[in-house]
């Protein structure tokens, strides 16, 4: 054999070797940043309950009181006990839709969607840690002809004062447990409502949040227990706001989840500094901070790119909400209908998603991918909305086309625009609603439309 090809041979089993190790490094290395959501054996789907009053999304919650997480669900409230890794149980409410509930000893109040006997059980009550219960629907609902409710919230600091958000009608408040209501000043509501609930260190601040009826973010504050609001739609023109959360120690700083945007206040709400990460086609549907170190937040929600919901995606901020980074993206295996509401229990995140039930993910395996920084929102208004043909925009950026997207993804209409153009002709669509999706050069932005 000659010289060379003995280098050859030589070369090649080298190559090999260095390879096999590559492959075994990036494998070692990288297996802790994938396949690591695993199933938590609560599997149902979300399924939209057939109420006659149901005509918004159903939007069922996690509760995590101290070692035990209780699940909402279409069929009843199940728990388990995640210290000791028992199974799932039902707990209360058994068939019964349910959307949330607060908890006073062995007092439960629950909203419901409406019991399988009547239309009107809009809340029912346990006394006994939900083994049996009681429509306990107080006449002044039906009075004010309030016939869904979406939120309720319980006062940290006082267990028998609630707070519940009826769609599209204002805000009741009881002081004994659900006995007696009464309503709270009127303030504007919109068309979605995704937040309600008491400032945790300064409970007589109160905070409504979510869509209006124009499709634009809006956040209503009350400083003096609900007597006066503050009712604004946000600067950031977010879509809608889904969520928000308070730093377990510092009272003055907030942090909301949007379509595309994430808020920071550190005035208790009064301004707010916003991330702007509509590149990334996220609905930031829930965010919470990590208590034992509250520097750290977790978001999550669906991608709005991808029309099959089939990834769980976790983004992270390091520096107390000011910047945010992708932390961990999962593709599972089958269609999970993207997440909708999350949970931290020690060092684990905890998901509920629309069609695949609950996920685990221990916040050891997420690793840095991608790094969004904070920079100057864009400014960009659509008008008239409802529109009859014409629509017109105003904006800071340079728009290079703009597309016309049904409800079901299908692109209806694509137009360029040049730099001096400042409305587009979309006369020739149908009435509906759409999204008006305008791209840009780094980032595409995204609006709701209605079509008379």
């Amino acid at each position: 054999m000659s010289k060379i090809n003995l280098i050859f041979k030589h070369t090649k089993k080298y190559l090999h070797i260095i390879a096999l190790l590559f492959v075994f490094r990036y494998v070692t290395s990288n297996q802790l940043c994938f396949g690591q959501i695993q199933p938590m054996g609560f599997t149902r789907p979300v399924v939209t309950p057939p109420s006659d009053q149901f005509f918004i999304s159903y939007k069922p919650k996690l509760k995590l009181l101290g070692d035990t997480l209780y699940v909402c669900s279409n069929t009843g409230i199940y728990k388990k006990n995640l210290k000791d890794n028992t199974d799932w149980e039902l707990y209360a409410f058994e068939n019964i839709p349910i959307i949330e509930f607060v908890k006073n000893g062995n007092k439960l109040l629950a909203i419901s969607t409406g019991t399988r006997d009547g239309k009107d059980s809009l809340l029912l009550l346990s006394n006994d840690n939900g083994q049996t219960y009681i429509n306990y629907t107080h006449p002044h609902f039906l009075e004010y002809g309030f016939n869904y409710l979406s939120r309720i919230s319980q006062n940290p600091e006082n267990s028998n004062s609630l707070l519940v958000l009826h769609v599209n009608s204002g805000i009741s408040k009881s002081d004994d447990f659900g006995t007696n209501w009464e309503n709270l000043n009127d303030i504007n509501f919109g068309s979605q409502n995704w937040h309600l609930g008491f400032h945790p260190l300064d409970t007589t601040i109160l905070f409504y949040s979510g869509e209006t009826g124009f499709f634009s973010g809006m956040l209503c504050k009350s400083s003096d227990n609900g007597s006066t609001w503050s009712n604004y739609m946000h600067p950031s023109g977010d879509n809608c706001i889904h969520s928000i959360t308070f730093h377990p120690t510092n009272p003055d700083i907030l942090v909301y989840s949007g379509e595309g945007t994430m808020g920071k206040s550190t005035d208790k709400g009064e301004a707010w500094n916003i991330t702007n990460l509509y590149s990334t086609g996220m609905y930031f549907y829930k965010v919470i901070f990590d208590e034992e170190n509250p520097t750290i937040l977790y978001s999550t929600g669906i991608n709005g790119k991808y029309t099959s919901q089939d990834s769980i995606w976790v983004y992270r901020s390091t520096d107390t909400g000011s910047s945010w980074e992708l932390a961990y993206n999962e593709k599972m295996n089958e269609n999970c209908g993207g997440v909708f509401d999350m949970a931290k229990y020690k060092n684990k995140l905890i998901f509920y998603t629309r069609n695949s039930g609950l996920f685990e993910l221990d916040l050891g395996t997420i690793s840095n991918i991608h790094n969004f920084t904070t920079r100057n929102q864009p400014f960009l208004t659509i008008f008239p909305n409802p529109t009859q043909g014409i629509l017109q925009f105003e904006t800071d950026i340079v728009i290079n086309n703009i597309e016309i997207i049904e409800l079901t993804s299908s692109v209806l209409q694509k137009t360029n625009i040049s730099n001096n153009e400042q409305q587009i002709d979309i006369s020739r669509l149908n009435s509906g609603i759409y999204f008006v999706v305008f791209h840009t050069k780094e980032l595409k932005i995204t609006k709701k439309i209605v079509i008379k």
